[in-house]
């Protein structure tokens, strides 16, 4: 039986090299993946080549070709030549004749020589021992009289479009580029490169654009994405100078030549094609860019929190007392009210947008939440016994509970000098209209508040959330959406009424009330809320909320991009949803709901860097961008993205949640106090000073949430999954039965490493071998209680 099988595979294999050898003959090359996942066919045509290159519609290990077939499904191609390069006075695109095609062996590549008249190209085209990826790399070498303008590879997706282009279907299933155009001759260039990928998909076929930026290069890189111009859709990457315009935008450089020092412009990528689940195929890239880019530098950085302007701050201990007593006693304030305990840690801003009056304040919205910061400083003043310190944290609940309520709704900054609230932001919303998103997330946090910190104050905290809890059970809409502003009569304003992904916020502070209250009409709302969000904003992605239209990078409500087929969108509505499809999960205990929260996620972290740019100062992996009009690094919301993916790790045992988590953590650290760094995605500068509540404090919060699940390091021994917290990198974890072992990379400074546990077995004495150390026994009652701390300087 196994002779047959082995004679069988033989017989493929010759009848395979036949194929390809009569091929070549023909003036026509084939590479193909390992599992016959991807092709790419290479054929002269006239004086130039043509390129195609397919996926298999099931890519499987090889199999007998009289007993099933592989069918072969085209993805990209491209006629003449691949790549395009612009050259001469004024720039004109190049004819590049071929001089020579030739296939190698180990590595398997396929090497495209052409003379371009400006300059030679090489072109080589690599396996990888992924199934689904081609391996590219371009070396172009110009003459030295003539100016170059650009080299990219462009492809054409063949599956081409449709003319679908509703709110829930466009012309293609799924588009995606880090930043929109909004002109023709925009692009996105390595400024844009949080999750560097431009990826195309209709039905199950999946396509993929993936820069390979381990060489530092001092070469302009650029992606370009076009779906609706020309008949079919394109994607391409290369080296193309750029230029900044409006706020956040980048357009192809008018004037600028290309220069390199070895006198070769040369970039490498990756093609990324399979057939992958309808609308889901990005998650494909998510993955993979953890796998090659993220994770590995993670395991290098265990100096992440280091901040780029205060070196001397790298330990969580050092930012504990630089947020919680330096930072917080210059900028918080007591305030008179009813229970004589009120107070702020105020934000300094000014809430109709004028910079340079800024004004004692209170904060209670989505960017800013006091009530969400004072409960990080509530913890810590609880770890180190402050009875002060508790008691001014509690007093920013008591001043989040004086705020009047109308049938419900209530505002949410407070003046301090003219004891005055003010219902919204006015620079960033509407200062006469209730915000609901504002409000959900202010009531959240009360309720988290009553339910972890203070059980005393529960039923004050539920009566004042039950009243806006049944403010929002009025005001949602049939559909299920929640209306996100409210004027004085309480009347919705047109603008995100109908159709908004602030809806999700509500809905995590019905779910959390439903939860805690078990009023099940709070967690039907909820569930209807999140069905909309399901059925009217993933199709398209239409993550809408206040942010995306009405921050720094403002435009009209109805702005989309009709070139790339996409619609703005921002990642702080995105984070709720994620949130709000766990928290329905946890309630209902129906997995989909879980599904639907891991795909919001993933797309979420198209929105996070896998790496740290070497043209930047700070360590920046980790970190978070806004929006899609918007092109800031390491952004504050970061923070909020830590907890919920711990969460999600929790929720799924996926590692590469828990590694994220940990870099999103530190990433705020390395930039503070500043809101983010390069604001405009180009300059190596600090962002705004945006306040505690945009910064130190918020990530701070995180911190203490997030450091009783994972102390310095964490390891998980039911899942013999492990990662360093704390400035520490947690490597080569082995967990055999009762022996642990693993080794610890960690910055000078860190002489001791609390290690907590989950899953230890109480009645199990365990052996802890640490960077190769005499092994160390500890019963499994107290790793699980106190976890274990491992003396740094006596394991060197």
């Amino acid at each position: 039986m196994v002779c047959a099988k082995t004679l069988v595979n033989l017989l493929l294999l010759i009848s395979g090299s036949v194929m390809t050898m009569a091929a070549e003959k023909r003036g026509s090359f084939i590479l193909q993946t390992p599992e016959r996942g991807m092709r790419v066919k290479i054929a002269r045509s006239g004086n130039g080549v043509d390129e195609l290159i397919e996926i298999s519609e099931h890519a499987k290990p090889m199999r007998p070709l009289w007993i099933k077939r592989t069918k072969w499904l085209p993805v990209l191609s491209a006629r003449g030549s691949v790549t395009r390069v612009i050259a001469g006075t004024p720039g004109q695109l190049q004819t590049c004749a071929l001089e020579s095609i030739e296939k190698k062996e180990h590595p398997e590549e396929i090497v495209v020589l052409s003379d371009c008249g400006s300059g030679h190209l090489k072109q080589t085209l690599t396996t990888t021992q992924e199934p689904d990826v081609i391996a590219v790399r371009v070396d172009f070498s110009p003459h030295s009289t003539i100016a170059i303008r650009s080299v990219e590879d462009r492809y054409t997706f063949a599956p081409g479009r449709t003319e679908s282009n509703t709110l829930t279907q466009g012309p293609l299933d799924f588009v995606w580029s880090q930043n929109l155009k909004n002109e023709p001759d925009g692009l996105m260039p390595q400024w844009t490169f949080k999750s560097p990928a431009v990826m195309l998909q209709r039905g199950n076929i999946f396509a993929a654009l993936m820069p390979d930026l381990s060489r530092s290069s001092k070469l302009p890189l650029s992606f370009d994405l076009d779906v609706t111009s020309e008949a079919k859709p394109w994607f391409s990457y290369g080296s193309v100078p750029s230029e900044p315009y409006g706020h956040s935008y980048f357009r192809r450089a008018a004037n600028a030549t290309l220069s390199s020092d070895s006198g070769t412009i040369e970039y490498s990528y990756a093609i990324v094609g399979s057939v992958q689940p309808l609308k889901l195929g990005y998650r494909r890239a998510v993955r993979r860019l953890w796998q090659t880019m993220g994770h590995p530098e993670l395991l290098q950085s265990p100096d992440l929190q280091r901040n780029v302007r205060r070196p001397e701050l790298v330990l969580f201990d050092d930012w504990r007392h630089d947020v919680w007593v330096r930072y917080a006693s210059q900028v918080y304030r007591h305030v008179a009210c009813r229970t004589d305990n009120c107070g702020t840690l105020m934000s300094n801003r000014n809430y109709m947008g004028d910079w340079d009056r800024t004004e004692e304040d209170a904060w209670f919205n989505s960017w800013f939440q006091s009530l969400r910061t004072a409960y990080g400083w509530y913890l810590y003043a609880k770890r180190t016994n402050d009875k002060q310190m508790e008691k001014n944290a509690e007093g920013i609940l008591s001043l989040a509970l004086q705020s009047p309520q109308q049938e419900g709704a209530f505002s949410t900054i407070y003046l301090v000098p003219e004891h005055r609230w003010i219902r919204d932001d006015g620079w960033a919303g509407f200062a006469e209209d209730y915000h609901a998103f504002c409000m959900s997330w202010t009531a959240y946090w009360m309720l988290k508040w009553a339910e972890d910190l203070t059980p005393n104050r529960r039923n004050e905290v539920l009566a004042f959330t039950r009243r806006y809890g049944g403010f929002l059970l009025r005001h949602q809409l049939k559909s299920g959406v929640i209306p996100s502003w409210y004027d004085s009569d309480l009347k919705p304003r047109p603008e995100f009424r109908d159709l908004n992904a602030e809806t999700a916020g509500s809905a995590l502070f019905l779910l959390e009330l439903g939860g805690i209250t078990g009023d099940k009409a709070y967690v039907d709302a909820a569930t209807r809320a999140m069905e909309f969000i399901t059925g009217e904003v993933l199709p398209r992605q239409l993550w809408w909320d206040f942010e995306t239209f009405k921050s720094c990078a403002r435009k009209n409500f109805d702005f989309s991009d009709p070139i790339t087929a996409q619609y703005p969108q921002n990642n702080l509505s995105t984070i709720q949803a994620a949130k709000a499809y766990l928290k329905l999960y946890d309630i209902l205990k129906d997995g989909k709901w879980l599904d639907l929260g891991t795909r919001v996620l993933d797309y979420l972290l198209l929105t996070q860097q896998v790496w740290s740019p070497p043209y930047f100062d700070p360590k920046l992996l980790g970190g978070f961008t806004t929006q899609n009009t918007d092109a800031e690094w390491s952004d504050a919301r970061q923070c909020y993205a830590a907890v919920l993916l711990l969460d999600y790790y929790k929720a799924t045992g996926e590692m590469e949640y828990l590694e994220r988590a940990v870099a999103a953590a530190r990433a705020t650290f390395a930039v503070a106090p500043w809101e983010n760094w390069a604001h405009t995605g180009y300059k190596d500068e600090p962002g705004a000073m945006t306040g505690f509540h945009w910064g130190s404090g918020s990530a701070m919060t995180s911190i203490e949430i997030m450091s009783a699940t994972l102390g310095d390091a964490f390891i998980d021994l039911s899942r013999s999954r492990g990662v360093g917290f704390n400035a520490n990198s947690l490597r080569t974890l082995n967990v055999v039965g009762s022996l642990i072992s693993f080794n610890v990379n960690a910055v000078p400074e860190l002489k001791g490493v609390h290690v907590r546990f989950a899953a230890a077995n109480p009645n199990v004495t365990y052996r802890i071998i640490v960077n190769g150390r005499q092994p160390v026994t500890v019963n499994g009652d107290e790793l699980s209680h106190d976890g274990y701390v491992l003396d740094l300087a006596a394991s060197q």
